[in-house]
């Protein structure tokens, strides 16, 4: 299938686009940032110039590539840079999939919109949000992402809107959210950690996320879907997890603390619960994403080996 991916260039390009060449598709990448045009190696599609905010590029690159389908990966995802900037925000990430969204109707082809656990108020008692729960977004990323999903499902017949949760994923060059954090901590030399404890969530591991992706577009069965990891956590729970993998315990002190700790470097408000089931991958037979304990514990040994305690690197 030939398919045209926007913001191609990020954390989940990084894994969702290998996995599809893989698979056998003819891929078209595009992304605003060209720092690095060419990360997937040589044999693998460059990344070429495309602003999703341009209406007028948006529909160049449609009758260029001529897709049968597009993914739509391009998005501010900054909490704070999004409630500082609504106008960017909502161009960004509602607008502009307008554009796509119109272009796919215009050419007939499906369209992936990657959306987000953030479209929750996370007051649910039970803490775990489906598919059919109703979305009430506390901050201006989230509603911009839910508007977005609006406008996919008011033009379009033919569309997967996959929200993710805590994404983990891109390695050293790619990772620039909360694991990235904590490692960078631990590379300088840092001996104590704080993490937070009232924020509860579920990782989505880009591999993961890739290799249920590809599975879902063959089944051709369109719809809501979220795409996250089994079981749930807080930050603390994450970053206790990655001293375990690392063997650093006992090198390491970590501290629990509640949001206020951190409020000046990131004052925008956050749900206090982003857990969610995948339900209709569940009920479809199709639910490929691991625990994310395991899911974290593969990221780290593959892509940052040279953290690990010495004992535990050579266990």
């Amino acid at each position: 299938m030939k398919m045209l991916v926007t913001g191609g260039a990020g954390m989940l390009g990084s894994s969702l686009v290998p996995a599809l060449v893989g698979a056998g598709h003819e891929l078209t990448v595009t992304d605003i940032d060209l720092s690095n045009p060419a990360p997937w190696g040589p044999q693998m599609p460059v990344i070429g110039e495309l602003d999703v905010r341009d209406r007028y590029a948006v529909a160049d690159a449609f009758d260029q590539v001529n897709p049968d389908a597009v993914v739509h990966l391009a998005a501010e995802t900054s909490l704070e840079f999004s409630d500082d900037n609504p106008d960017h925000a909502y161009l960004t990430n509602t607008i502009a999939t307008k554009y796509v969204t119109l272009q796919c109707k215009k050419h007939d082809v499906p369209l992936t919109y990657i959306s987000t656990a953030g479209v929750f108020d996370g007051e649910k008692p039970s803490e775990v949000y489906t598919e059919y729960d109703q979305p009430n977004p506390l901050n201006v990323y989230g509603d911009s992402k839910y508007r977005g999903e609006i406008v996919v499902r008011d033009f379009l017949d033919k569309f997967y809107i996959i929200r993710a949760g805590w994404m983990v994923g891109g390695g050293r060059t790619k990772d620039h959210k909360f694991v990235a954090r904590m490692l960078n901590q631990i590379r300088d030399g840092k001996k104590t950690l704080h993490a937070v404890g009232d924020k509860l969530g579920t990782p989505t591991y880009t591999p993961d996320f890739a290799r249920t992706y590809l599975n879902l577009i063959e089944s051709e069965q369109y719809g809501l879907y979220h795409m996250a990891c089994e079981g749930k956590g807080s930050r603390y729970d994450v970053a206790q997890r990655i001293l375990e993998v690392l063997g650093l315990q006992s090198d390491i002190e970590l501290i629990e603390v509640t949001s206020d700790f951190f409020a000046e470097q990131f004052p925008s408000v956050r749900p206090y619960s982003e857990i969610m089931r995948n339900m209709n991958l569940d009920l479809q037979g199709m639910n490929l994403m691991r625990p994310w304990q395991v899911a974290l514990e593969e990221y780290l040994t593959v892509n940052f080996a040279e953290l690990m305690a010495t004992e535990k690197a050579t266990a």
